[in-house]
């Protein structure tokens, strides 16, 4: 293979892990070395090491043209052959935008769904036998291609996939900079291909020319500094010289590659100057079309039928200069593209980037290649403002970039009201939010019709809430609401935006009062949207003020509602989620997961804005339901998501609560003692910050500090008058008051607690008012009716609390076998959490009242091995072993494919496997013993 010579070490370490993926493990590489040093001939030695293993090939490479273009490098990846590959005719599908988020979910919700679509296509094809993903020039790559690569490279050990990525060195902080330092963090090897010894330069030369170089020839090359490429130029140059074509140059060259050596350019320059006037003409337009172009694309451009064009087209394939990649024809190299490019003045590079714009949207081409010669061109004609306007939609799914772009040159073209709207549209579908608002700002300065104005407005309110600008976002659109001539339905929109806004500052009067606009103007409308947003957010507003019944059947009617709609993301509307934490409340947790479930599945459709969200509230439950490893798979299912409504922290203090009680100190602890005391301030997951850290403090051995850091919460910021239930802390807030003998603060978590249960007398209520009662009057027998209230609402850890504390009381009160078997019921509960701080601190709280537990021979809890499994994750496990894609898993189980993911790779670290075949090797194994 010409350009190999020299390479046997890195050949026999690629063939080395050719072999490990055919087996079924997942490996990744970077190639890295300088233009034409021979990435791409390793990666044409991959591809033929993987044909002959047996694996199937992606192979594509990035364009610097196409780096405004999202997932163009994998869509170059992934080929056209869509009968082949299951999956990629919807790939294709949301790339055009034909299936699509709302405007508020954005670019960002587009690529969301299409980055689910490839990695869940790629998992499925990797279930049918290993892949090989073979990516060049990565340093063109664009972001939303770098971002699934670098899951991919994440997820390794669960896919037979190969990940090969051939790049330049990173000279400057970036997106491509950050996922080679990633893999190198991650240990992903590199190879840095370096110059060809003097000896591989003789061979390649011997291999070019057919006999051995002399010494002038050797001194001649010995100026390629062993790098193949130029090595190949100077000898085709040199086999040139003698047989040029009459006729001008091809130019000067123009500025070339700041790292290609001006040599190698004048040698690529003088092969060049070989070829055909014709040949040479019609390289200068094709150069501009991309490395890659259709024969199409090449007649559209050049205006020229297909026979006119066989003759030149032959002499640059001949040449070395084309070569054929399945339909397409291909410079053979970048740098001979752009070579070609660079030998003409830049005044005549925009004039073809127009015409061939132009050109490319007669034919119909697709939108992002008209797009981005248009955007090249030195100004727009009017014809192109057409056809941007024509195109709009298709662009900003597809290039959102580009569209931002052309619509700021089409509005200096051609100003206009119609062109300033759409511009705020395509900013805030970007992401770009100030952005966005400084537009709908300026286009509200003028008069508008009422139905545009409506509908800035509803945006600029987006744009200002997105960026956290809450009371700023209720005032806006109040008056909204009250112009002159708007619509009922958009009214009603507003109002129950405004009671969204009105509930996040706890402004809960006026919240109701304006989803109850809100749904009395849907209504009135017949606008379901309208009125599901209002009676959602309405029931927001009772459950947080303990109507919890109430906010149920308010759900509910927005749910019959909707009918069998599915929520609209233009609408911050989760209705699922909402039921959740109602029957979540209501001790109704079957009920609860599976419309938190339901809710994922939505948000995974509408683009993921409340995936997050939605995981958070599987993780809460989980962790109250005692399932804590299904908790932990929840949040890190959550972390690894996009996160527009920034719940990170959330799921981040709720997995170090996990950590402190199991006594594993982790980097969630370490967030959770070191954060800011006001994070989350006044918000209502407050709560679930300052237990942790009073935990972390209680662990560390310093209950005094981890009450005060409860009573701050408690007290002294009037939390228990205010209408969050903060019962889930009390359990732990009651034991330090009693322990340290605050009976004030414990008589008044009793009265609040009983104050909770009398409105709500759900079992879990019941408990918590039972508990604090029991510890305040030491009463033995209200705990042992905590324990069992606590049991009904299947809430374990707090379960083994009432039985601790009432081991505490009937130890001192003389009752030592009956303290001794209540300690023991605890403390095996708390290892079936795996709670060992819990267990610990339990039995050192009663080693004091004289007494040991008669359970604890063993370890805890299991940590790793065959019983560490979870309920899930053993079915999960099974279908492993049953050869099922985590996307089939997933369908199976009604849960997200991230979320068996986090499961797979939990059972994996629990079993010691290195790979999902090692994974069904031993569940088979097991299963027939």
């Amino acid at each position: 293979m010409v350009g190999l010579r020299g390479r046997d070490d890195e050949r026999a370490r690629l063939d080395l892990l050719v072999q490990q993926v055919a087996a079924g493990q997942g490996r990744a590489m970077v190639l890295r070395g300088e233009p034409g040093i021979g990435k791409s001939a390793m990666l044409d030695m991959a591809e033929t090491l993987c044909h002959g293993a047996g694996i199937s090939v992606l192979r594509g490479q990035a364009s610097e043209m196409d780096r405004w273009l999202p997932f163009a490098t994998l869509n170059d990846c992934l080929g056209a052959d869509t009968a082949e590959r299951p999956g990629l005719a919807r790939i294709r599908s949301l790339m055009r935008g034909d299936e699509r988020v709302g405007v508020l979910a954005g670019a960002a919700g587009q690529e969301f769904l299409i980055a689910e679509a490839i990695l869940s296509s790629l998992d499925d094809w990797c279930s049918v036998g290993p892949v090989a993903l073979l990516v060049d020039d990565v340093h063109w790559a664009d972001t939303a291609s770098l971002a699934v690569i670098h899951r991919l490279t994440r997820a390794l050990d669960q896919l037979p996939l190969l990940v090969l990525l051939t790049s330049r060195p990173a000279s400057t902080p970036g997106p491509v900079s950050r996922l080679l330092l990633s893999l190198e963090e991650h240990e992903v090897p590199s190879i840095a291909l370096g110059p060809l010894d003097e000896d591989g330069v003789a061979e390649l030369v011997e291999e070019l020319m057919g006999v051995r170089p002399g010494d002038d020839l050797q001194e001649l090359v010995a100026g390629a500094a062993g790098n193949p490429l130029y090595v190949i130029e100077l000898v085709a140059a040199i086999s040139g010289a003698d047989h040029s074509h009459a006729g001008g140059p091809v130019g000067e060259v123009d500025g070339g590659d700041p790292l290609v050596p001006d040599s190698l350019n004048a040698a690529i320059f003088q092969r060049l100057e070989s070829l055909g006037a014709g040949t040479r003409e019609m390289l200068r337009v094709v150069a501009l079309l991309g490395r890659a172009f259709s024969a199409v694309e090449m007649m559209a451009v050049l205006q020229r039928p297909a026979t006119e064009l066989l003759t030149p087209v032959a002499e640059a394939i001949a040449a070395g200069v084309l070569e054929e990649r399945g339909d397409l024809l291909a410079f053979r190299h970048d740098l001979i593209r752009r070579v070609v490019v660079q030998s003409y003045s830049q005044a005549v590079r925009t004039a073809l980037h127009r015409q061939i714009g132009v050109a490319l949207a007669a034919m119909n081409a697709p939108v992002e290649r008209v797009a981005e010669h248009l955007l090249e061109a030195a100004q727009l004609g009017e014809s192109d403002v057409e056809w941007l306007r024509g195109a709009l939609d298709s662009l900003l799914v597809r290039a959102p970039g580009l569209a931002v772009a052309l619509l700021h040159r089409a509005g200096e073209r051609s100003p206009s009201d119609e062109l300033d709207f759409e511009l705020v549209r395509a900013l805030l579908w970007a992401g770009r939010l100030p952005d966005a608002e400084r537009s709908a700002r300026l286009l509200l300065a003028r008069p508008l019709p009422i139905e545009r104005e409506g509908a800035v407005r509803w945006w600029l309110a987006q744009a200002i809430l997105q960026q956290g600008r809450v009371l700023e976002t209720v005032s806006l659109v109040r008056a909204a609401a009250e112009l002159e001539g708007i619509a009922r339905a958009q009214a009603a929109r507003f109002r129950a935006l405004e009671a969204q806004a009105l509930h996040l500052v706890v402004r809960l009067d006026e919240a109701e009062h304006a989803a109850a606009l809100a749904v009395s103007g849907g209504r009135q409308s017949g606008d379901a949207y309208a009125t599901a947003y209002g009676l959602t957010t309405h029931a927001a507003v009772l459950l947080v003020t303990r109507r919890v019944e109430e906010a149920l059947d308010l759900v509910d009617e927005a749910l019959v509602v909707l009918g069998g709609r599915e929520t609209q993301p233009d609408v911050q509307l989760s209705p699922h989620l909402a039921r959740g934490y109602c029957l979540a409340d209501l001790d109704r947790a079957a009920e609860a997961y599976e419309d938190f479930r339901e809710g994922v599945r939505q948000s995974e459709r509408a683009g993921g804005a409340f995936l997050t969200w939605h995981q958070s509230a599987i993780a809460n439950l989980e962790f109250l339901r005692g399932n804590w490893d299904d908790a932990l798979t929840a949040i890190q299912t959550g972390l690894d998501a996009s996160d527009p409504l920034d719940v990170g922290p959330d799921l981040r203090a709720l997995a170090a609560m996990i950590n402190i009680r199991r006594g594993q100190r982790t980097e969630h602890t370490d967030f959770v003692t070191t954060a800011p005391p006001d994070l989350r301030a006044y918000s209502y997951t407050e709560y679930l910050h300052w237990w942790a850290r009073a935990m972390a403090r209680d662990a560390d051995g310093d209950p005094e500090h981890a009450f005060q850091l409860l009573e701050s919460l408690l007290w002294n910021s009037d939390r228990l008058t205010k209408v969050v239930t903060l019962d889930h802390l009390f359990p732990d807030a009651a034991r330090l008051a009693f322990c340290l003998g605050r009976t004030d603060r414990l008589a008044a978590l009793e009265a609040s607690a009983r104050e909770i249960a009398a409105f709500q007398p759900t079992p879990n209520k019941r408990g918590t008012a039972a508990l604090c009662r029991g510890l305040a009057e030491a009463d033995s027998s209200l705990l042992t009716e905590s324990a069992e209230a606590y049991r009904i609402a299947g809430r374990p850890l707090f379960m083994a609390f009432a039985q601790e504390n009432e081991a505490v009381l009937r130890a001192r009160a003389g009752h030592r076998d009956q303290a001794a078997t209540l300690l023991s019921r605890a403390v095996q509960t708390y290892a079936a959490l795996g709670a060992d701080w819990d267990a610990l601190r339990a039995e050192e709280r009663l080693s004091h009242e004289g007494l040991r537990s008669r359970s604890r021979k063993a370890p805890i809890s299991a940590a790793t091995g065959w019983d560490a499994l979870t309920t899930t994750e053993r079915l999960v496990l099974s279908m492993v072993a049953e050869g099922c894609s985590n996307p089939q898993i997933a369908e199976r189980m009604y849960l997200s494919r991230r979320t068996v993911q986090t499961h797979v790779s939990r059972v994996m670290a629990k079993l010691g496997k290195s790979s999902r075949v090692e994974l069904a090797v031993a569940a088979t194994v097991r299963r027939g013993a």
